[in-house]
């Protein structure tokens, strides 16, 4: 009885949701204070039916109610209540019900939340929200629904996939959809600006951090999801280009453009047309994401479904929302425009520099994810679009975005003493170089030319962030610490704590990438073997029994000079239900290394395939990713910069 409540509550949410976009044909009818409460009141109505809904799923899971297909596909008795209820969004119709979830409450946010906006941009936000919630309604409700029942019912579900059971599926695609969806709020935006016609910059420190919140959920979400690869899939890596991965990439590094944007949109009062147009595309990128994991047009480990019926349904909303939103800007963002001199010497050129390279790099991801579907439609064979090309053109791409972090921090609004600023940063590229030669060859005594590049530029990063971090400390220093800390700007600790952090993944993810050491090797039990420093051991293997499944454990013990250093436990086990054999790799992480073991395959009674890697300095990807979130943090509370007129 409990889940046709839910399944009626969600039908109630499709018709609020519809009541919500009918207001915004009102307005001549209805005054402004009325439909901003009527709009107000829907979006928390709509977010506690949806919850309520979302809830039943999750007690559905819980007591094992396998009348629900949803439930008998995804969850089985001997599963643990932690992965029950994680897997409520372990698929298709359930992460979508996720996604409509967190679509409301970013919904019901905005009023809530909304500053000095006024109460028609309000209105007609809600009222966007209000269609894209109609849609995703809809399709739940015709395509996906998670409550659906079937006869007979099974005594025991089929399990969830083995791959998703892991501590990573907990929060990985919830924090994730909360960046994702997120895009959502700049996109309606961005529309109810083009529809009103007009825009104050006051509005885009408000819309700042609300792209901000967004890029640091993405950002969580994303690195969550590389870690969780890393430590589960058993293969040493922790990013493999794979199309859906891609999706959640480009809306990453559109959102970032799009940041950069805002920032010189609130200070100086330019590039809002361009912000606008950032926001559609953030979105749309986000939808496209959406539909590729949902389509089966492009084969990837992290799809959730591949029905291509439900893939037609999401490309022909994403079709009419892409095109009507940009028919909208092409024909009104002339009226946004903003004209202001600035010198091509100036802090706003350079980030419109780096806001370009990071929409073409965007672009450039998009059409290599793409390219295989292209050519397959035209009939011109099945291509493969790999690693390689990837690598190759995010690193060109990004190399200039790079190097220019720095000039961009130091040089002012309008217009820049470059011979000045030369003599300030020259100093220090000059010992950034230096210490990265002195690193190469007396550490790794190599002398690789990207390596050193990117070593070199991700020094200059760190080091010109943290000392435009300290002079302004110096600036501000009074007697007493704590309130010389509160007095610094939380704008420049947000800006140089993310480019301090973009630049400890650089040498992270540089140094891991061309100087780790992997072997696959048959070993015995009592065998040895040496990689780097450190001598691994083979010990045994040992049977393990779960509620779900069983395993075979392999112990490994490390010595370095002799002495004993630390254990490993790498596990190859075995789903009771669906038979499906999962890695386990065991990992040591110390700052300045890694050291990574899977138990592969058995060939004998005492043989086994073992795959052992060093990944040199990995942690520090890890280390900059939580640097860039925390810069996000402070972002988001800054203060409001005002519009510079000099």
């Amino acid at each position: 009885m409990i889940t046709e409540i839910g399944n009626l509550f969600l039908r109630i949410s499709a018709t609020l949701s519809l009541c919500m976009f009918s207001i915004i044909f009102l307005k001549k009818f209805i005054d402004v204070d009325l439909r901003y409460a009527f709009c107000k009141n829907l979006s928390f109505i709509v977010l506690s039916l949806i919850f309520l809904s979302f809830s039943f799923l999750v007690y559905a899971f819980l007591i094992d109610d396998f009348s629900l297909r949803y439930v008998a596909s995804n969850s089985n008795i001997s599963l643990e209540n932690i992965y029950k209820f994680s897997a409520v969004w372990g698929a298709h119709e359930g992460s979508i019900l996720l996604w409509v979830l967190i679509l409301s409450l970013w919904s019901a946010c905005i009023p809530l939340f909304s500053g000095k906006i006024p109460k028609r941009i309000v209105i007609d936000m809600i009222s966007i929200m209000g269609v894209l919630l109609l849609f995703f309604l809809v399709f739940i409700l015709f395509s996906s629904n998670p409550f659906d029942r079937i006869f007979p019912i099974p005594l025991n579900g089929k399990d969830l996939n083995p791959l998703l059971q892991d501590p990573g599926l907990i929060i990985h695609p919830p924090l994730l959809y909360i960046g994702y969806v997120g895009t959502s709020v700049p996109f309606v935006f961005a529309v109810a600006v083009l529809i009103d016609g007009h825009i104050e910059t006051e509005w885009i420190s408000w819309l700042r951090k609300w792209v901000i919140s967004s890029w640091v959920f993405l950002t969580i979400g994303i690195s969550l999801g590389s870690w969780w690869a890393y430590h589960e899939l058993g293969w040493g890596g922790w990013w493999f280009w794979d199309p859906v991965e891609n999706a959640s990439f480009m809306p990453w590094l559109a959102i970032t453009a799009l940041l950069h944007s805002l920032i010189v949109s609130e200070k100086r009062g330019i590039f809002i047309s361009w912000s606008i147009l950032l926001s559609i595309l953030t979105f749309s990128l986000s939808l496209l994401g959406t539909f590729l994991v949902r389509s089966g047009i492009l084969v990837s480990v992290h799809a959730f479904a591949n029905d291509p019926e439900r893939g037609l349904y999401i490309l022909i909303f994403l079709s009419l929302i892409i095109g009507s939103s940009l028919i909208l800007y092409f024909s009104r963002s002339s009226k946004l425009i903003f004209y202001r001199e600035y010198s091509v010497t100036s802090k706003e050129f350079i980030l419109l520099i780096n806001n370009l390279f990071l929409t073409i790099t965007t672009f450039a991801i998009l059409l290599g994810t793409l390219y295989p579907l292209i050519t397959s439609s035209l009939d011109l064979g099945k291509i493969s679009v790999g690693a390689p090309y990837f690598n190759f053109i995010f690193s060109a791409l990004m190399l200039p975005v790079v190097f220019l972090m720095a000039p961009a921090v130091y040089s002012n609004w309008s217009k820049t003493n470059y011979n000045s600023l030369s003599k300030k940063l020259g100093k220090i590229l000059f010992y950034s170089l230096v210490i990265a030669y002195v690193w190469m060859n007396f550490y790794y005594k190599s002398d690789i030319f990207i390596v050193y590049l990117g070593i070199s530029l991700a020094l200059f990063t760190i080091i010109s962030s943290t000392i435009k971090m300290f002079q302004i400390f110096d600036n501000t220093f009074e007697k007493n610490y704590f309130k010389t800390l509160l007095s610094i700007p939380s704008s420049i600790i947000a800006n140089s704590l993310a480019h301090i952090g973009i630049g400890v993944l650089i040498i992270g993810v540089t140094v891991s990438t061309y100087y780790s050491s992997q072997k696959e090797i048959i070993m015995v039990k009592g065998s040895e073997i040496l990689i780097k420093d450190t001598k691994i051991k083979f010990v045994d293997v040992e049977g393990k029994l779960s509620s779900n499944y069983t395993s075979q454990m392999g112990i490994f013990d490390a010595y370095k000079n002799d002495k004993y250093v630390i254990s490993f436990f790498p596990e190859k086990r075995t789903y009771n239900i669906q038979k499906n054999v999962m890695t386990e790799a065991a990992i040591d992480s110390r700052l300045m290394r890694d050291i990574y073991i899977a138990l592969g395959e058995n060939i004998a009674d005492d043989s086994w395939v073992v795959r052992i890697y060093y990944k040199p300095f990995i942690q520090l990807l890890w280390y900059g990713v939580g640097l860039m979130i925390l810069g996000g943090f402070f972002g988001i509370f800054s203060r409001t910069n005002s519009v510079n007129n000099n």
